[in-house]
């Protein structure tokens, strides 16, 4: 997707070409791009669409032909449900949108209709260029439509088993295959003689081996309490509860092995015989191994909510620039230039956290990344020295943004304005400890212009000082030195990711 647009022509659409797009549209689609997680950006009063490529399953036959169109074309089944919200987040007044199991009647296969479910989230992206602060929507989605059906067919295959129980008493072999090939187990529970009667798939979904399959229901002896996860045993009283009072029920819980392994179980369970005064005397239950399922929806909750962090803590960022720029600039036309490149730095900076899965970025390959559009990195004019360090996200924005503001100064006063101009940078552990060294960082420049000490104290001394002290709890000494500027920043080891340090 990222190929697809950026060779796009974007002058034929509402965006216009991208040269004209606004900093944010293009710090978003970045970010969206080099994440497999499914995201798409609405951007503009049309909620113009583009996508990444874990977007393309929720498209399917509307790929490619739906990117740089406007929502109302691309989605118009559902535009009487979302485009409200859309709009109200465009302008400001709400602060998002976030859905589980979301049911949306759409085409998207031929002409063919279907009823899609999605857990998804809508969220404001600021722009300042906009007349509301809110460029456009950023969507995440997870469509959850195979687990739902799932659980249907789940539903399903317990009155279907508990039936061919009754009818089929010769086809327990065909039966247990079924069971094992489906990683499910059944048991049956006698609530009045105090037995439970397991077959061997179930004994196996719980970690234990009976003689003949034959449990007992309550008392230190009862298998089954025994079990199940310390967290989950309060439900076995619930279910007889439920048991007395329904026909069947549904439940989900853990079990532990012997060896420690856990294991989630869904399943049902269904009375077969009630005692004269309607309480439960038999009952039938089967579960399946849903471990494998709930481990992939944890991973995608977890990805929502760190994509929700992450995505604030980086918007507090880019207002704090758009503040602090605006307040050390006279006119739009220098504070759009000073504003897009401190951008452009930040985006440096995520770019090298992408390439690490976000665990963190290497200090050698930030300087790289800072520097590039200030020069060429190969030649004799700048020196990187220092040992293989990782520093952590956090870290990785906040020296990111230094660098930024120190080659600025540099091409623009110091010495990378003048051919003999010479910067070294280096990194280095302050202490022989692995556990409690700290990282010092130096800028050193040699062979500038003579160095004038400052009038005043502008943004760029902000972020190479209080805001480096502040966010890293670092130590930072700056010098205007005759031969040039010398910067340095003592790092606590809190800002490293000290298994990458060996």
């Amino acid at each position: 997707m990222a190929g697809l647009i950026a060779s796009k022509d974007w002058s034929t659409t509402a965006l216009g070409d991208t040269n004209s797009w606004s900093s944010s549209l293009k710090l978003i689609v970045g970010i969206m791009t080099a994440s497999g997680f499914p995201m798409a950006v609405r951007w503009g009063p049309e909620f113009i669409l583009i996508y990444n490529d874990g977007y393309r399953s929720i498209l399917a036959d509307k790929h490619p032909w739906a990117l740089g169109l406007p929502f109302r074309v691309v989605w118009p089944e559902v535009v009487s449900e979302l485009m409200p919200l859309q709009e109200a987040i465009l302008a400001g007044k709400s602060p998002g949108v976030y859905s589980e199991d979301r049911p949306l009647t759409i085409r998207r296969r031929g002409m063919s209709w279907e009823t899609a479910h999605f857990t998804v989230s809508y969220s404001p992206v600021p722009d300042p260029t906009s007349s509301t602060g809110i460029g456009g929507v950023l969507v995440t989605a997870v469509e959850t439509s195979d687990r739902l059906r799932i659980e249907k067919a789940l539903e399903f295959k317990t009155h279907e088993l508990f039936e061919a129980n009754q009818r089929l008493q010769d086809g327990q072999a065909l039966y247990r295959s079924a069971l094992a090939a489906g990683r499910m187990g059944t048991w049956e529970t006698d609530l009045v003689a105090k037995t439970r009667l397991w077959t061997p798939e179930g004994m196996a979904l719980f970690g234990i081996n009976l003689p003949g399959g034959r449990g007992h229901v309550g008392g230190a002896q009862d298998e089954y309490w025994s079990a199940l996860h310390p967290d989950d045993r309060h439900l076995m009283q619930d279910f007889h509860e439920l048991a007395d009072n329904q026909d069947s029920f549904t439940s989900e819980y853990r079990v532990v092995w012997p060896d420690g392994t856990t294991l989630w179980l869904r399943g049902h369970g269904r009375v077969v015989a009630r005692t004269p005064d309607g309480k439960a005397h038999r009952l039938v239950s089967i579960v399946a191994d849903v471990t494998e399922r709930k481990a992939a929806e944890d991973h995608a909750q977890f990805l929502m909510h760190e994509l929700s962090h992450r995505s604030k803590n980086l918007l507090a960022v880019i207002q704090s620039i758009s503040r602090r720029t605006a307040r050390t600039t006279t006119t739009m036309e220098d504070f759009e230039s000073r504003f897009g490149r401190r951008l452009q730095g930040l985006a440096a900076s995520h770019d090298a956290l992408v390439r690490n899965s976000w665990q963190g970025a290497s200090l050698a390959d930030l300087m790289r990344q800072q520097l590039l559009p200030f020069t060429d990195i190969q030649n004799s004019r700048v020196e990187l020295a220092g040992p293989d360090i990782v520093v952590t996200a956090e870290a990785t924005q906040a020296i990111g943004l230094a660098i930024h503001e120190l080659a600025t100064n540099a091409i623009k006063y110091g010495a990378l304005s003048v051919p003999a101009g010479k910067v070294k940078i280096s990194w280095t552990f302050d202490s022989e400890s692995l556990a409690s060294r700290g990282l010092l960082l130096k800028w050193v420049e040699q062979g500038g212009p003579r160095v004038v000490p400052p009038s005043r104290n502008g943004f760029g001394h902000l972020v190479i000082g209080e805001m480096i002290e502040r966010s890293l709890n670092a130590k930072v000494t700056l010098e205007f030195l005759h031969h040039g500027l010398e910067w340095s920043a003592s790092i606590p080891a809190t800002n490293l990711v000290i298994e990458a340090q060996t």
